[in-house]
Order: structure tokens, then C-alpha cells, then sequence
């Protein structure tokens, strides 16, 4: 059966790139009913706008249509339903996602055009849909959980036609468990999850990436679960298995401060945690219990420390407006940034969404209704970037607590010297990076960077021993090919760049590029 399973985000949102990525879910969804046999096309409308996206859906003839709905995208999702059951009314529509499984008698009543609306997981039930060819006496299925995730295929296995994705930036976004036991207020996923975690296991996450990064040549992943660190066993496992992989692909993750310790930190950095994400929210111990975060600042200042001790790039996400927020509580906010010196704060409006506890409580209070959902087009319902130079590094503890084999000490600690102009330093560290690890292709990346200001011939040499260890990475084929041209190396440039541009077709800036050294324009333009 022939399937197209589709996003897209407003319009006005295509330029966003977070939003303008497809949901992990539906690329899940697409690659399992493959797997069972059907046609999909896997189509993220994203740039195009509705009307585009119905005439390019009506000219693949599809059967169906699976359609991932959230809050924030469902203004141009029910615009597209209703443009594509107007044009063919045969098309059968599935919609799910986080928006419609708690809105689901709602949604259906506002858009008769929905054929069946999914609420919760979506694998099992689409493909229950499907194999019956859509026939089904009601229009809202409630799906069972999956309990092994390792039966789910990963979302970079989808071998069928694809719209609008680009897979070397769609696919290092990965997801490795389903779930969380927390019940913080302003989340949907105690209510989505049902507060139950499911879990992938580590020899399947690695496998993953090792597709990735020889398929598409992915040498950087995001982890997105709601908190990786949950489970202390399967994290130290997983970075064992990562670190014996040598693929030396670095990584980011998100957690939450009472779920983490010095030892797995230590591991996780040796295994190429760049970058960890805590979902802090407030400093005010107040707000803190207002959103049941059963965290307090003085966990979170623990968390940090550890974190700045290990040597990992800390970032806190926030958020303010929370009803009954007095100046005292942002200024308990201020003083614990202060205190804990993350490297990147991000500050978000508190925002009411269906599925959460202070959406629930509101409703009851008569102060909001699901018609807000109907009547406005409001991305969400809100209730009324920062950095610090002062870091405090200490690299010797850093490697005195992860040990002279963590590679990732050379990058954090070239990264801070090439902030900071000192080249020379920067670059030692680089080369010891690759004197240790000859086969980790960002000794050679950053090395290359930090040259290309004084040396093109030696940036060159760099960028192409990067090309040798990993040939299917567009960047370094597209920085090389960058660098040549300037040193008047136009044929070579021309190969490099026509390589990138076969890795990666969906990269503006490489066609760009190519478009500037194929026509041998300006070189002060690059």
C-alpha cells in the first residue's frame, strides 16, 4: 500500500531550523511500515506550505496519509488536511501526535475531513490500519505501548522516497527510550507516557550510529529523550560500547540534575559528550515545587559542579512567567546562573499545552478552554541566549578524573584556546589529539580550522586526511573545496566541492559554493 507519511511546520516557521526538522516519531513510523511491506514516502513539507505540499501529495497517489500533528505546527496541518480531502477525498488521512492525542474528540469534531486519529505510540496502530486497508469502525484508535524499541527500525534505514528531508541533519537527531517517571507540570509526557520509560538497548543506539555515520557520514549525534541519564546501567553501558566502536562521533544529551554522578559523566565525556543539557527551569525553590520538579537549587548547583569538573559544555534550560513569579524568584534564578556559571542558558515563556498538569488545572478553573486550540492560531498559550565568559576551567582536574585516553579533553580544551585567538595553544592540543587518535577525524577538522587563517597548504592537508578517514562527511569535502579555491586551486576545488555536493544536495551553502567556484566568480564573495 502506498503511504506518504508527512510534516510540515507553519509557514512561517519553515526558516527555524528545529521546528522545520521532522518529528523523530513519524520518521520511525515511516521506516517500520517499510519494514512491513508498504510503499512510504517519507515527506517533510516543511518549505513548501500547505497548497504545495497537497499538489506534490495528489501527484504521488497515495492510499493514505499518516500526518504528525503538535501544538505548535497544527495550524498548517489541518490546513493541509482540509486542502487534501477537497482535492481527493479518497485519500485516507491518519493524524497523530502529541496535540491530537489529548484533543482527540475535539479535533475530530472541528475536522471531519480526519479519517482516524491516533493517540499515543503510532507504529503498531498505523500498521494495524494499514494491513486492514484503513477499515476500522472507529475514528480514534488508542495504540498499545511497545516494549522492545529494539523491533522499531531506525528512522535512517528508510530506503523510500523522500521530500524535503535532508538526512545528514534529519538523522543525527536519534531518540533512545520512550517515556519518563517525572510529573513536572508543564510536560505532556507523564500524561503521554503514562509515566512508564521504555527503553532501546545500547548495542542497538550503536548500531544506529555506526549506520549514520558510514551511510551519511554523521560524525556529530543529539540524543533528545527527556532524560537520558535515567538509568545509570544503560548509559555506562552504552558509552563502553561506543567508546570500543572508535568512531569518535561527539555527542549531546539532555537530563535532569538528580539523575547524574561524577562516574557516568566521566564516562560519558570519554565516549564524546560534548555538550549536556539540564532542564533546570527555575532557582527559586518556589517555583521549583510549583512545577514538582522534586529538585532543589542546591542539586542543581551539585549537578553543575560536577559537570564544570568533568570539563562537559553546561547548558540550563529556564523559564519564566509562571503564575504566582515574583521578582524575588527571578532573582533567585539570576544569583543560581550566577553561582553555577553554565556556558548557554536558554530562557523560555511558560506556555500551556494540552496533555499537562497546569493546562488540566486551568481548564478546571474555568480560565482557559480547548476552544483556544480552535480559535487562535497561536503556536501555544503562554501565561504572561545567554553565556559566560567566566569558566573557571581546570583541566587538570579534568583529566585527572577521565584520564589521559579521554580524547575529548584535547577538543574541549583546543576549543577554549581558539576562543580565546591563542593558536598556538589551540593547535597543540589538536595535534596531540592526533598523534593519540590518527584515526579520530576531529583532530584533523579542528586542526585544519585553526590553520586556515595563516596556511592554506597546511589547512589543506588537514581537510583532506579528514576526507580520507571519513569520505562520506560532506563538511570536510565542502571546507576543502572552500580553502582550495582561495588558494587559486580551481580544479581541485571543483572535484571537492562536486564530492560535497553529491554527499549532501540539500546544504544551501554548498550549492552556493559550487555555483561560485564552477563560474569562477569572485573569490572575495566566499
Amino acid at each position: 500500500m502506498k503511504i506518504f507519511a508527512v510534516y510540515l511546520c507553519d509557514y512561517k516557521d519553515r526558516n527555524d531550523y528545529y521546528l522545520s526538522l521532522m518529528p523523530y516519531g513519524i520518521t520511525t513510523i515511516a521506516a517500520y511500515l517499510e519494514q512491513e511491506g508498504h510503499e512510504v514516502t517519507l515527506a517533510n513539507f516543511s518549505s513548501y506550505g500547505y497548497l504545495k505540499a497537497v499538489e506534490l501529495t495528489i501527484a504521488g497517489k497515495p492510499y493514505a496519509v499518516a500526518v504528525s500533528i503538535f501544538s505548535f505546527n497544527r495550524t498548517e496541518s489541518f490546513k493541509y488536511i482540509r486542502e487534501l480531502k477537497r482535492r481527493d477525498k479518497n485519500i485516507v488521512v491518519v493524524a497523530g501526535g502529541q496535540h491530537p492525542t489529548f484533543l482527540a474528540d475535539q479535533i475530530i469534531s472541528h475536522y471531519p475531513e480526519i479519517d482516524f486519529l491516533v493517540k499515543g505510540e503510532g507504529e503498531y496502530s498505523i500498521k494495524q490500519l494499514a494491513d486492514k486497508s484503513f477499515r476500522h469502525d472507529e475514528k480514534i484508535v488508542s495504540s498499545e505501548r511497545i516494549t522492545n524499541l529494539d523491533t522499531i527500525r531506525f528512522p535512517s534505514l528508510f530506503n523510500g522516497k523522500t521530500i524535503g528531508v535532508n538526512p545528514n541533519e534529519q538523522f543525527k537527531y536519534i531518540i533512545t527510550s520512550r517515556g519518563c517517571p517525572s510529573n513536572c507540570t508543564y510536560c505532556s509526557s507523564p500524561n503521554f507516557w503514562n509515566k512508564k520509560v521504555t527503553y532501546r538497548s545500547p548495542e542497538n543506539i550503536v548500531n544506529e550510529l555506526k549506520h549514520i555515520n558510514e551511510k551519511f557520514g554523521i560524525i556529530y549525534f543529539s540524543i533528545r529523550d527527556d532524560n537520558f541519564t535515567l538509568n545509570k546501567k544503560r548509559v555506562l553501558e552504552f558509552c563502553r560500547l561506543l567508546d570500543e566502536s572508535r568512531l569518535y562521533m561527539m555527542w549531546n544529551c539532555q537530563a535532569r540534575v538528580d539523575t547524574i554522578d561524577e562516574e557516568m559523566l566521566t564516562a560519558m565525556k570519554k565516549s564524546g559528550l560534548e555538550h549536556i543539557q539540564f532542564g533546570v527551569e527555575s532557582g527559586s525553590e518556589k517555583i521549583l515545587k510549583i512545577y514538582d520538579k522534586h529538585i532543589t537549587p542546591e542539586k542543581i548547583r551539585k549537578a553543575s559542579a560536577i559537570t564544570r569538573k568533568v570539563g562537559v559544555y553546561l547548558s540550563f534550560y529556564l523559564m519564566t512567567g509562571m503564575t504566582g513569579e515574583t521578582t524575588d524568584d527571578i532573582e533567585d534564578t539570576k544569583k543560581l546562573v550566577q553561582q553555577t556559571k553554565p556556558h548557554d542558558v536558554i530562557v523560555s515563556p511558560v506556555a500551556y499545552y494540552p496533555g499537562t498538569k497546569i493546562y488540566t488545572t486551568s481548564m478546571k478553573k474555568g480560565n482557559i478552554s480547548d476552544n483556544i486550540w480552535f480559535n487562535s492560531e497561536e503556536n501555544g498559550l503562554y501565561l504572561n541566549k545567554q553565556s559566560t565568559n567566566d569558566r573557571n576551567i581546570d583541566f587538570q582536574i579534568h583529566r585527572q578524573l577521565t584520564g589521559d585516553n579521554c580524547w575529548m579533553n584535547y577538543i574541549i580544551e583546543g576549543d577554549h584556546y581558539s576562543a580565546k585567538s591563542d593558536i598556538k595553544k589551540a593547535s597543540l592540543q589538536y595535534l596531540k589529539l592526533i598523534e593519540n587518535y590518527p584515526d579520530n577525524i576531529w583532530g584533523y577538522l579542528r586542526m585544519a580550522e585553526v590553520l586556515s587563517a595563516e596556511s592554506d597548504i597546511r589547512a589543506i592537508e588537514y581537510f583532506v586526511k579528514a576526507t580520507e578517514l571519513v569520505p562520506s562527511y560532506y563538511g570536510s569535502w565542502m571546507r576543502l573545496a572552500q580553502i582550495e579555491y582561495l588558494s587559486g586551486k580551481i580544479s581541485r576545488a571543483k572535484t571537492s566541492i562536486s564530492k560535497a555536493l553529491k554527499l549532501n544536495p540539500f546544504e544551501p551553502e554548498i550549492s552556493r559554493l559550487a555555483g561560485l567556484i564552477n563560474n569562477k566568480n569572485d573569490i572575495k564573495s566566499l
